[in-house]
C-alpha cells in the first residue's frame, strides 16, 4: 500500500501573539514550532509518536456544534486552527476559547479535534 505525507498545523491565538506547530507525516516526520513567525525549533518525531498522531487523524470527527448567543462576557482569550491535509483529505477547524464550547456543547462534538490539538502541543516537548 503507498503512503502518502500528511500535513498538520494547529495554529493557537493568545492574547500576547500566537503559537504554531506544523507536522509532517513522511518518510521522515518532524514538527516545527514557531511563535510569531520565528521558528523556535524542530526535530523528527518517533516511530511511537507518528502512529499516536496517525490514530488520532482516524478518529478525528467533524464537529457540529449549537449556536452561541453573543455574550461580550464570553469574550475569547484564545482560539485555534488545526488542519489535517494529505492527498486524499482536508480537514479544517476552528474554534474559540476551546474549554467554554465544550462545556457549553451537550454533545462530545470537539471531543477528537480537542485531542488531537492537544496531542500536537505535547510533542513539543519544550511547551
Amino acid at each position: 500500500m503507498k503512503t502518502y505525507p500528511i500535513a498538520i498545523e494547529l495554529t493557537v491565538w493568545f492574547d500576547l501573539g500566537l503559537n504554531q506547530y506544523e507536522v509532517t507525516i513522511d518518510g521522515v516526520s518532524k514538527i516545527s514550532v514557531k511563535r510569531t513567525d520565528d521558528v523556535l525549533h524542530t526535530r523528527e518525531l518517533s516511530a511511537a509518536e507518528t502512529q499516536l498522531l496517525l490514530k488520532a487523524i482516524e478518529i478525528l470527527k467533524v464537529p457540529v456544534t449549537e449556536e452561541m448567543e453573543a455574550n461580550p462576557s464570553n469574550k475569547a482569550s484564545s482560539s485555534y486552527e488545526l488542519i489535517v491535509e494529505s492527498a486524499h483529505f482536508s480537514l479544517e477547524f476552528n474554534w474559540e476559547n476551546v474549554d467554554v464550547d465544550v462545556e457549553a456543547s451537550d454533545s462530545n462534538a470537539f471531543e477528537s479535534v480537542v485531542k488531537m490539538a492537544s496531542l500536537v502541543q505535547s510533542l513539543d516537548l519544550d511547551h
